[in-house]
């Protein structure tokens, strides 16, 4: 439950137009998909159907899961929007300063091969699977000091998604670890995405 405390000390962008999900590797484009994925990218042993990715990411975290991510407050919750290569849900506390964002990104035809094949162009850190699906932190910059961390998570060879987090206000700076934050979200993601294949 720690981590679950922290989370929603951290999760977030507030509302504000500037989510941390800007910054998809190769979002502005979606052909580049075409290139060889890394060859280090991680198989998935276990693969959830590629077709998630095409629900509706508001419905990838519970109302549950989301009332005990925001210590049991009842977030701002912005409408599920296609950006052109992900389909984007956003929870916030305006209040706080934080809040959590889910990408289905349909774009990324090879799934993390394509985060893995930019590995060098920011930052990339490999963090503990989620029920055995592989998740990486990445980003064009670090971000973590500012509070702000994006990670993308395999689900299938061919799948994967993204959660952003922002930890609120009087959380940035502190020991909390946003990444940390958005791998918890990530794993209670995939047990709903896991209950609709």
């Amino acid at each position: 439950m720690a981590l679950a405390a922290g989370l929603v000390a951290c999760s977030g962008n507030g509302g504000k137009a500037d989510p941390p999900g800007q910054s998809l590797p190769g979002a502005e484009s979606p052909s580049s998909n075409a290139q060889q994925p890394a060859s280090d990218t991680p198989k998935i042993a276990n693969p959830l159907p590629a077709s998630l990715v095409q629900g509706d990411p508001c419905k990838v975290l519970t109302d549950a899961q989301v009332k005990t991510l925001f210590s049991g407050v009842s977030p701002a919750v912005q409408p599920s929007q296609d950006t052109g290569v992900a389909k984007q849900c956003r929870w916030s506390n305006p209040s706080r300063g934080s809040g959590i964002g889910v990408q289905l990104v349909y774009a990324w035809k090879d799934g993390l091969g394509h985060v893995y094949a930019k590995k060098n162009e920011g930052f990339f850190k490999e963090l503990a699977p989620v029920q055995g699906y592989p998740v990486v932190a990445y980003g064009p910059s670090d971000d973590r000091a500012t509070g702000r961390c994006s990670v993308a998570v395999g689900i299938a060879d061919d799948a994967a998604f993204e959660v952003d987090v922002k930890l609120a206000n009087d959380q940035v700076g502190s020991s909390a670890d946003p990444c940390q934050d958005a791998q918890h979200v990530a794993d209670l993601a995939v047990i709903t995405l896991k209950a609709g294949a």
